[in-house]
Parts: structure tokens; sequence; C-alpha cells
């Protein structure tokens, strides 16, 4: 780096980025990251790993770079704006509601999908999520939150698999097994204009009707109302919650599989009698259409029994939704954090890199471990996933019907872990990531410089999707009264914790059996906001010990960053082949 205090002026300033810019943009995510590499090998299960190893450095040199420069394009404002666009009506007066995205964003999606990541003839458990988990390191991108929606659709459908009819397997069929090497995209549509969390409360109908309707179909369930904040619009295919009319469960919400169009109908774009409204403008996930859209008449099939379908949609389609969110934050993270570390030793100010600056070293410090602690917390979970076959549980009266208790308490670990991970890395996320735009000064509000704030702008979306964080902690705090006769509050607390200082543990259940014995959050004297105030504050303290923990299983001891090491590695790698291979045509 040139010293340039020690110079006079010079109008044809010689200070240039391109190292950074160098190291920065050959940086592979999977082969030159360490901490990376020792969680999939002490995660994956041992007869697979030399293949996921292997499918990992394949898919990393298409997410590394390729991948990454199309999201990168698509994030730029002009295409930003295409993702808002909507054509109702063709030339010809037909009502067809095309969604115009830019063709970045269209081919990223395309050849994501194309992975099939969800067909079990192509991706097993493991692999499946360490590639989910390597692609979320270019953030949502338009792309991820059809992947999560899809991954929820196809858990749901699964379970009821043997009882669907014959158009709902269809559906399962084409997003899950794909047809010639293409794979179908699912979405999930829950929430209404009066609120998103308080998902009994939807009013959307369902009708069975036997007469023949405009569309030429009998004896069919027809969906009509508004849902109100309807993501991946652009999608095949709808898990979609209503209230079915004239049954016993007319006042419960069931689950339905909605095909965006009737067999033959996608060509000619003539939609399954709903109509798309209005595309929102988000604050992130710009690239992501979402929409209000209007049911009148649509086809709908039924999803597992109609009394099932609000513990169906919460247990199973929310909770893979809140493990994505969680995991796809996690990822992000260590690609911003690796990033702001690497430009602060390239960095200087006063003749020294920034990283020499007691300042900036706890801030480095504190960047890496939140990282570091986060995914390694969203491994354990995940496996714990993986531990239960991919299947989650609908609701505690379900959880209620597993006779062996061990088995049971774990289950309901799980549960609560989910939500709780949810809650803790939407709040720390916004936090760090804003700390890292910080390290590169005024060069980190410009969104052609890095792609932070993109990252930042999605993870606000992210705090808010399924479910906020008050909704949540409410929800946890039920939970415990409902199963306070066969697992104690200090008992689940001892048990989440295991492997921590046997003092910490106990502060720890202590302060959380105080919490959790509080019979309802829900009065507003002031002892219960006291107990809410403690609860939101102590479930951030619970939950990084948990992360901390797990981070401390991992026992990594791999080397720091370090940019001059990493510039000179990467110098010496031949990568013009392989970056023609996969550059953007």
């Amino acid at each position: 780096m040139v010293n340039l205090s020690a110079q006079e002026g010079n109008r044809n300033n010689p200070y240039a980025f391109d190292d950074f810019l160098f190291v920065r943009n050959h940086f592979n995510y999977y082969e030159d990251d360490e901490f990376l590499q020792t969680l999939v090998k002490k995660y994956a299960p041992i007869d697979e790993y030399a293949k996921i190893d292997r499918d990992l450095r394949a898919l990393s040199d298409y997410v590394s770079f390729r991948f990454r420069n199309l999201a990168d394009k698509a994030n730029e404002l002009e295409n930003r704006v295409k993702v808002t666009k909507l054509k109702h009506y063709d030339a010809h007066n037909h009502r067809i509601d095309r969604i115009e995205r830019c063709l970045e964003t269209e081919i990223l999606e395309r050849e994501v999908f194309s992975l099939g990541l969800f067909d079990p003839a192509r991706n097993t458990a493991w692999s499946r999520f360490f590639k989910m988990f390597l692609l979320y390191e270019n953030g949502e991108a338009g792309v991820m939150c059809p992947v999560a929606c899809t991954h929820g659709a196809v858990e749901l459908m699964q379970k009821y698999e043997d009882t669907l009819s014959s158009e709902a397997k269809n559906i399962l069929t084409s997003i899950r097994d794909g047809a010639n090497g293409e794979y179908s995209l699912g979405s999930q549509f829950v929430s209404e204009i009066q609120g998103g969390s308080d998902v009994p409360a939807n009013l959307v109908e369902a009708i069975f009707e036997e007469e023949e309707g405009p569309d030429g179909c009998s004896n069919v369930w027809r969906l009509y109302g508004q849902k109100f904040f309807c993501s991946a619009i652009q999608a095949d295919h709808q898990i979609v919650t209503a209230k079915p009319k004239g049954t016993q469960s007319s006042t419960r919400v069931a689950a339905f599989a909605v095909p965006a169009w009737l067999p033959g109908n996608k060509e000619k774009e003539i939609r399954n009698s709903y109509t798309i409204d209005r595309l929102k403008q988000k604050l992130g996930t710009a690239e992501l259409p979402t929409a209000e859209i209007t049911y009148n008449g649509t086809i709908a099939y039924p999803v597992g029994p109609l009394e099932m379908g609000l513990a169906d949609i919460v247990g199973i389609v929310l909770s893979l939704s809140r493990l994505h969110v969680a995991f796809g934050m996690a990822s992000g993270a260590l690609r911003v954090a690796r990033e702001a570390i690497l430009y602060s030793q390239f960095r200087t100010a006063f003749d020294v890199p920034i990283s020499s600056f007691p300042m900036m070293i706890n801030q480095i410090n504190d960047l890496d471990y939140y990282a570091k602690r986060t995914v390694a917390g969203t491994f354990k979970i995940y496996y714990e996933y993986i531990h239960f076959k991919e299947h989650l549980v609908s609701g505690i009266r379900d959880l209620e019907k597993i006779e062996n208790l061990e088995e049971r308490k774990r289950r309901f670990r799980l549960r609560e872990l989910i939500m709780l991970q949810k809650i803790v890395v939407a709040d720390e996320a916004p936090k760090m990531i804003r700390k890292a735009i910080s390290f590169y000064g005024g060069h980190g509000i410009m969104e052609d410089f890095l792609s932070s704030p993109r990252l930042h702008r999605d993870s606000m979306i992210m705090e808010l999707w399924e479910g906020p964080r008050n909704v949540l902690l409410t929800q946890i705090h039920r939970d415990f009264s409902r199963v306070k006769d066969w697992y104690p509050a200090d008992d689940f607390c001892r048990d989440l914790l295991m492997g921590r200082d046997s003092d910490l543990i106990e502060d720890y259940a202590s302060v959380f059996t105080r919490l959790m014995s509080h019979d309802s959050l829900l009065r507003n004297d002031e002892e219960t906001l006291k107990i809410c105030q403690n609860w939101e504050d102590f479930s951030n303290k619970l939950f990084i010990a948990f992360q901390e923990q797990a981070l401390m299983e991992l026992n990594y001891t791999g080397k720091p960053l370090k940019f001059s090491r990493l510039l000179r590695k990467l110098r010496k790698r031949d990568l013009p082949k392989m970056l023609e291979k996969i550059k953007i045509q």
C-alpha cells in the first residue's frame, strides 16, 4: 500500500481498491472457508461426506461467482424497479397479471431450482441442507424465499401423500420430483389484511361446489377472498389457508394446495380464477415479488383433514420457514463478516491497517464470533430436525400423543429452539450487518460497492417473516404453561445448555423457571409488564448460551482470516477457465 501521508499533493491520486476487490471477488465460499468445511465434516454422515464435499466444491464454483454476480446485477436499482411491475392485460384485453422481473433473477431462479434440492433421487437431507446454506451466502436474491416456501409445501404434502387427490399428488410431484429435469416453484399464502400471525382470524372462504364453473370443473373446492402478503407470487403452486364453509370445521382454518394455472393454461396466461391486484414495494427482498391477490372461485385441493390446517401450517410450514430465516441469515453473516474483516485488513488510515486500532479489534472479534456462533447454532438445530427424519410434529396435542417421554421432550425442544433461534438471529442480524457496514466508512452505504446494504435491507424483512418477536415470545411462554406437568422449565433449560458450566446452567434455569411460571403474558398489569421485559431480554441470553455451546462442541482451531495471505494464495490459483465457464452470458 502506498504511503500517501508522506507524499506531496498529487492530482493523479494513485489509490486503488484493486487488491481488496481481487480477494473478495475470487474467494470461493466453500473451498476457501475452513470454518464451513469443519462444520460440514462434523455433521455430514460418514458414508455421505466424500460425495457431499465433492458436490459442494462443484456447486461453490457457481454460487461464489456466477450466482453472486447474477444476484448483484439483479440488485441494481433499475432492475429492482422491474420487480414492482405488473401487467394486468395483454394487447387483446385478456387478463393475464404478468409479473415482469429482470432477466438475471429469472436465470438465477431457473438455475437454483435445477439443482432438484427436494428430489430424493438427487439429494439426501444433509446434502440438501448444505447446498441451501451455501446458496444463502448470496442473500435472498429473489430466489431463496421460493426455495423455503417450496420446502414447506413439500414437507406438508408428504405428510398426507397417501390421502392426497390425484391433482394434489401431481402438484407434489412437480415441486419435489420434477419432470424432465424441471422443477416447479411452491409458495405459501397465509396472511390477510387483518394480520399475518393471527392465522385463526383468516377469512378467505373455501366452498365445495358441485356445479360446473366457468373453467369447466365441477365437484371441487373453490376459494373466495383476499390474501394480503403473498411472496413468491411467481410460483407455480400455492399452499393456502382458508375456512371451509358448510362443514363442522367451518370456523377453523384448513390447508389447500392451489395451482396457479389449470392444465394447459400457463402458456395462455390464464390464471386459476384469481387476480394479482397489486405488487408491494418493500424495504428489503426487493427482487422478490410480493402481492395482494383476490380469489374468485379458485380451484383448490385439501391437504390433510380440514380441521388440521392451522396446526399443520404453524407446526410444519411456518416452522420450516423459521428454520430458513435463521440459517439463511447465518449463512449471510459468514460472508458479511468475512468481507468486512478482510477490508479492515486492507484499508489503512494514518499509515496503518484500520484492523490494528483497538476499537476496531474489538469490533472485528465481535463480528467474527457472532458469525461463527450463529452458524454453529443453526447446524446443531438442523441436526435435530434431520434426526427426526425431517418430520415436524404439528402441535402440542400431537406431541402429547408420543408415549416415549424422552422423544417427546426432544421434539418439544426442537419446536421451541426453532422459535428461539428465529427470534434471536433475526434480532441480532441487522445490528451486526450495520456494524460490518461501518467498517467501510462512507463506502459501506454504496450499493454498487458491496452487497452488505442489500443483505441489511433483507435482514429487516427476515425479522418480520413468520412471526415477529413479540408473537413468538408469547407463544413460547404459552407452550411452557401447557407442558409443565411433563417438562418443567428448569429441566428444559438444563437439557438445552448441557455441557455449559453448571453454575451458569443453574442460574439460567432459575431465571427461566421464574419467567415461565407467570400465569399469562396477556394482562397489562405492572408485574406482567416487568415479566415481559425480562423475558425479552433473557431470551437472547438463553439462546446465545446455546449457540456458544454449539461452537465449543465444534472445537474449531483454524487460522483467522489474513488478507495478505489470502491475496498471495488466490493470485497463485489458475481461475480463467473456470471463470469463463460460469460467467454471465
